[in-house]
Formats: structure tokens, sequence, C-alpha cells
């Protein structure tokens, strides 16, 4: 119960945060230590997310694409996609968001000094 009340209290102060802007990036990749990860419902703990943008090359390939390693700390790999049509975006105050313009699948916040991971591929996170 404790861990539903802190994803709803990260989906209630993405709202606030959700007004700064940020261009995605390219060719980049981003770590981060998750204390509660959310991936499509299911809650897991102390895990590390790896995100690498992938530019399109133009010859096999003319999409942008996000590739997620999501690894818990026994070193299992728990999700591992890689989402097309994505960016990578990441703001000031630590925050990364994977996904469209206005429609991310992947949210990590930084809440009390901790990060805190949502996924939801197909709904989005709003």
């Amino acid at each position: 119960m404790k861990h539903y009340l802190t994803v709803a209290i990260l989906l209630i102060t993405l709202k606030g945060f959700s007004q700064e802007t940020s261009n995605p990036l390219t060719d980049t990749k981003i770590t981060r230590h998750v204390s509660i990860m959310d991936i499509e419902g299911e809650i897991f703990e102390d895990v590390t997310v790896t995100m690498k943008s992938i530019s399109p090359d133009y010859f096999i390939s003319d999409n942008y694409k996000v590739k997620v390693t999501i690894i818990d700390n026994e070193g299992q790999h728990i999700w591992k996609k890689t989402l097309k049509n994505t960016f990578l975006y990441v703001f000031s105050n630590g925050q990364v968001q994977v996904g469209q313009k206005k429609f991310n699948k992947i949210v990590i916040q930084k809440t009390s000094g901790e990060f805190y991971g949502i996924i939801r591929e197909n709904e989005g996170v709003y």
C-alpha cells in the first residue's frame, strides 16, 4: 500500500513539473538508480535504469529510438525494450522522460532525494 501511495504522489507532482521545456537528447546514455519503479502496474524496488537514445542513420532506420534496460540489485534483467519513434528528455531538476512531445511512456522523477519511476508503454504517463 505504501508503494502505491508513493506512485500516486509521483503522478500528482508530475503535473507541477511538466511546465518546464527541454529539447530531446540524441546519442546519449543516462543511468538512474531508482528506489521504486512501477512497470505496467508491477512494483520493483532498488533497480538501475539505463536509457540510451539512438539517432536514425537514415540507411537502415529513419526513426529515433530509446533503448531501455532495467536491472535489479542482483544483476537480473527485469525489463528490456527498444522504444521506436520516441525521444529522451532530461530536465534540470533531474527528471527524465521517454516518449513523444505530448505522450510520455516513461517518467523518472526525483522526490525527497530519491528517484521514483513509472512505465506505461501503451497508456502513457500523464
